[in-house]
């Protein structure tokens, strides 16, 4: 059995979470490290702290993936010390990679469930409304080609909509062109007009993918000369969306809601609200979820349990009606360690024995 390298896992995390569901000013996947560098062991954390790193190395590994990265602004020097810089200069000394799914962990099936889990409730839909960035890429093809042309397609990144792969759309018709003179034409001949039956095909992927999709097409078409368009757009979200809309508990209250928060997870809430105020409706969201406010609002949720809200937001939702119940940042995010680790132990080769988990406990305290 062939050894499993650092690009191995990396490449597994952003399987399972796409780094295009990430955020723009997000930094996901390989932040440092050799790809190509064997693999003797694995440590998983929420944040890649010096402390984490050390605790890599003590553990005889040289990966540590989290849901953090070590920087969202990479620095300018790289030297011993405290924060970002530090922490990088830290890992690559000690010969630890650093591999993250931070937002696109986030928006993941599966991890919108995981908070709810925790607190008793159902979950119903995810809550965000947000278009997520795409490219459309648009080939004319012959029909006899069409399977290749998708296929090398799909291969270079086309064709993923949430959990769904080699998505496309066809339909038939005729082109017409004039080969010219010096031309080499795949079908018709050299200054006579021709027409072909041809097929439109569609694909989106993710616009940093979409030079490599239409070069793949290029690639495998059979024309000199195929039309190959990419266009810019916004789809609807899928299933890969930000929080979740739960149904609360018979008779639940803001304050029952916030009670079963702090008891889930052993932590004193922040609650902005009515404390006797009715809960039907929850939504929860990981880590800070100031920009989801408008989003459940327009669910109709009365509550919305997260890691953070800053202060304003809460605000303004606290007088809209809505209840904010804050667990704390690193709190509300701890179960999606979780995910990672089915991902890191569901990778071929890498023996279980040699992936470790750092125990979960929150950065602060209250008196």
């Amino acid at each position: 059995m062939s050894a499993v390298l650092v690009g191995d896992i990396a490449r597994a995390v952003a399987e399972k979470f796409p780094l295009e569901w990430a955020e723009p000013w997000d930094r996901v996947g390989l932040l440092a490290g050799d790809p190509a560098r064997e693999v003797t062991g694995v440590v998983l954390a929420l944040d890649p702290t010096r402390a984490a790193i050390a605790s890599t190395v003590a553990a005889g590994a040289n990966v540590l993936v989290t849901h953090h990265p070590a920087a969202l602004t990479m620095p300018e020097r790289l030297s011993p010390g405290r924060g970002a810089a530090g922490a990088l200069f830290a890992a690559l000394d000690a010969g630890v990679a650093l591999v993250n799914a931070h937002t696109n962990l986030d928006r993941a099936p599966g991890a919108g469930t995981l908070l709810p889990e925790r607190l008793g409730l159902a979950p119903i839909r995810p809550v965000e409304r947000a278009m997520q960035p795409m490219a459309l890429v648009t080939v004319f093809v012959p029909a006899a080609a069409l399977d290749r042309v998708a296929d090398a397609m799909a291969g270079a990144g086309a064709g993923r909509i949430g959990d769904y792969d080699a998505c496309s759309f066809t339909s038939e018709g005729t082109g017409a062109f004039t080969p010219r003179a010096d031309s080499s034409p795949a079908v018709g001949a050299p200054d006579v007009a021709s027409v072909a039956r041809e097929v439109r095909l569609e694909m989106v992927a993710p616009r940093s993918r979409a030079r490599g999709v239409a070069s793949a097409a290029r690639a495998a078409h059979p024309y000199e000369e195929p039309l190959i368009a990419v266009a810019e757009v916004d789809i609807v979200r899928s299933s890969a969306r930000m929080g979740m809309l739960c149904a609360a508990p018979a008779d639940a209250t803001l304050a029952s809601v916030a009670a079963a928060a702090a008891d889930a997870f052993g932590i004193t809430p922040r609650v902005w609200g009515e404390p006797e105020a009715r809960i039907e409706r929850v939504a929860t969201a990981t880590g800070s979820a100031g920009s989801l406010v408008s989003d459940v609002l327009a669910t109709g949720a009365q509550a919305l349990v997260a890691g953070e809200v800053r202060y304003h937001d809460a605000l303004d939702a606290a007088e809209m009606g809505l209840g904010v119940v804050e667990l704390g940042h690193d709190v509300s995010e701890w179960p999606l360690v979780t995910l990672l680790h089915r991902v890191i132990l569901g990778i071929e080769g890498l023996d279980p024995e040699r992936v470790s988990v750092l125990p979960a406990k929150p950065g602060w305290w209250t008196p």
